[in-house]
């Protein structure tokens, strides 16, 4: 997970990320990645608005809607969303760098 969106809206700067939680919280509300381009206005909607919740929860709807408009390329924008969201979902199977990790094995599993 290192894809951050950085800007400054009316003086305000800005980082919007996800991590675990916040894609739980997405999920929760009815987001399902693999059908993003299945309802393309729903999911962006959530995508967008879940990017604020990690560093910036106590933003207002409004004003997320207000700072989605007046956002350029949107496409680029969208689909960066898109590739931060893959990323967070990727780290689901990542145990580099976590010393201790338990050591596992099958038992009578054909």
């Amino acid at each position: 997970m290192n894809t951050k969106i950085n800007f400054t809206y009316k003086d305000v700067p800005y980082t919007l990320e996800y991590n675990r939680d916040v894609i739980k919280t997405l999920e929760q509300a009815g987001f399902v990645a693999s059908e993003f381009m299945k309802s393309p206005m729903t999911n962006l909607d959530l995508a967008f608005k879940g990017a604020f919740i990690k560093n910036h929860r106590k933003t207002s709807e409004k004003l997320i809607e207000e700072i989605y408009g007046a956002m350029k390329d949107k496409e680029k924008l969208v689909n960066t969303l898109i590739t931060m969201i893959g990323e967070c979902y990727n780290t689901l199977f990542d145990d580099e760098g976590n010393e201790g990790n338990i050591e596992w094995d099958t038992v009578g599993l054909k």
